[in-house]
């Protein structure tokens, strides 16, 4: 999974897009655009900096600028995926904030730094807003689309996804820690050995725990610990599949049951059944 960064056209400072296929585009990458999603139909794994998560129908998300991200399709379902997504200019967010009337923009720019998930509910509610950008053009859909944020700024039930770790350490164009953060992201599931990942960005293993400690403040293993229990949480949290714990433990990198309950008490402050009892 190879981070990629998208130079999109400055033709126009807000895009709208609609997208529809057997999967969403399956590219892990980030751009100085701000990304506003709109789930139409399908289903899949969202990956966002260091969460990994579930994405499905009526789902909306807001995505920071220079936020890596990907859409991985669930293709197991014969089951079209559709999309509306926006792209909004930051430059042109915050320029346009300053004026008292569009205040409201400063809000949306700082609350998805590292990716929130608007409550489906109020989703549901927003639909038709995101339809008829179809048949708008120019001024009036860019009006459109600043309406829908406006009206995201008045809702306060969202989760936030990314860690704040994680986002205010993804530097980018900072290719020695960003191609360790990648690696992980794509090897989490594996046994990720330390002095692989050293020799990767030319350290000896003291060197590169030290470097990674400073720049994340955490620890090389607790780093990714953090990225295994969050893709643990999304298994467990599964009800169609209805997974074990057990399953959730090995299919995300941990390879003894006992560890990944004294792990997840940790990060959580509740065992995996507990977890899943408590419906989180």
């Amino acid at each position: 999974m190879k981070l990629h960064f998208l130079h999109k056209s400055a033709v126009s400072q807000i895009q709208y897009s609609a997208t529809e296929g057997k999967e969403f585009l399956k590219l892990w990458h980030y751009h100085p655009e701000l990304e506003l999603v709109y789930i139409v139909q399908g289903q899949g794994t969202l990956y966002v900096g260091d969460f990994i998560g579930h994405f499905e129908q009526d789902n909306i998300f807001l995505l920071g600028s220079n936020l890596p991200h990907m859409f991985d399709s669930d293709t197991e379902h014969d089951t079209t995926s559709k999309s509306i997504v926006l792209h909004f200019n930051p430059i042109y967010l915050d320029k346009l904030g300053t004026n008292h009337q569009f205040d409201f923009l400063k809000y949306i720019i700082d609350i998805c730094e590292r990716g929130i998930m608007i409550d489906k509910l109020k989703s549901k509610l927003l639909l038709p807003l995101f339809q008829e950008l179809a048949d708008m053009h120019d001024m009036e859909s860019n009006l459109q689309a600043l309406r829908i944020l406006f009206r995201l700024s008045q809702n306060k039930n969202f989760s936030k996804l990314g860690s704040a770790n994680w986002t205010e350490n993804f530097i980018v164009h900072d290719n020695r820690l960003n191609k360790v953060l990648e690696y992980i992201m794509m090897h989490f599931k594996e046994v990720i050995d330390l002095e692989t990942v050293a020799d990767m960005v030319g350290m000896n293993k003291s060197s590169f725990c030290r470097y990674f400690k400073q720049k994340t403040n955490k620890t090389f293993v607790d780093y990714i610990n953090n990225v295994r229990i969050n893709y643990a949480c999304r298994l467990l949290r599964d009800k169609s599949k209805k997974n074990s714990i057990s399953l959730a433990c090995f299919e995300s990198g941990f390879n003894s049951l006992s560890y990944f309950d004294r792990i997840f008490k940790k990060h959580l402050g509740c065992s995996p059944s507990e977890y899943i009892g408590r419906g989180l």
